[in-house]
């Protein structure tokens, strides 16, 4: 029984990731678990209980990371997640976000992963909060275009990707406020940048 336990929420967590709640059955969990529709109910319950239980969000891995590599340590992560073909986290993440039949639930599992692991790490004020959803949203723009739309130079030249990207989620990280001074006068007096 634990056996067909574990096919099928293996199966499950791999068909919610790549298609989103909504679109697995119990019928698909069972076909790529190896087991009867009967058995999968038998051993996870209902289809919401079985993508509660497997819709883990895998928070970012910091421990050992000096901050002032953090921005590629986090990139390199996302370039070799799409090489080994493995399931990418912030991409998952994304997935199980928007199919989740409670999303608030998966929006809460993620914060505390992604944006609130990472602003602890930063020092856990607001600025240290803004910084890791800065940085946090860069790495999910580039995940999305690695891995959803295979973006083909990028792929073809994944060192350059690392070295330049790595820098830009460094300073998303640093605080880095380097050529913002006129920005910031145009949102103090009301303008947009680039606004008439």
């Amino acid at each position: 029984m634990t056996r067909a336990r574990d096919a099928a929420l293996a199966a499950a967590s791999k068909l919610f990731a790549e298609r989103g709640y909504r679109h697995v059955t119990i019928r698909d969990i069972a076909l790529a678990a190896d087991l009867s529709p009967a058995m999968v109910m038998k051993v996870g319950g209902s289809k919401e209980k079985i993508f509660h239980e497997v819709a883990e969000v895998q928070p970012l891995e910091l421990t050992g990371i000096p901050d002032e590599e953090l921005g590629r340590a986090l990139v390199r992560n996302i370039i070799e997640r799409m090489q080994a073909n493995a399931v990418e986290p912030l991409g998952r993440a994304i997935m199980l976000r928007l199919t989740a039949p409670e999303p608030a639930t998966i929006q809460a599992k993620f914060t505390d992963g992604y944006f609130d692991a990472l602003a602890e790490r930063l020092g856990g004020d607001d600025d240290a909060g803004l910084r890791a959803e800065m940085a946090v949203s860069a790495l999910m723009g580039l995940g999305a275009a690695l891995r959803i739309f295979e973006a083909p130079n990028s792929r073809a030249h994944s060192d350059q990707v690392l070295l330049r990207f790595g820098d830009i989620v460094q300073q998303l990280l640093d605080g880095d406020h380097r050529g913002s001074a006129s920005v910031d006068t145009n949102i103090e007096d009301g303008r947009v940048p680039g606004s008439a």
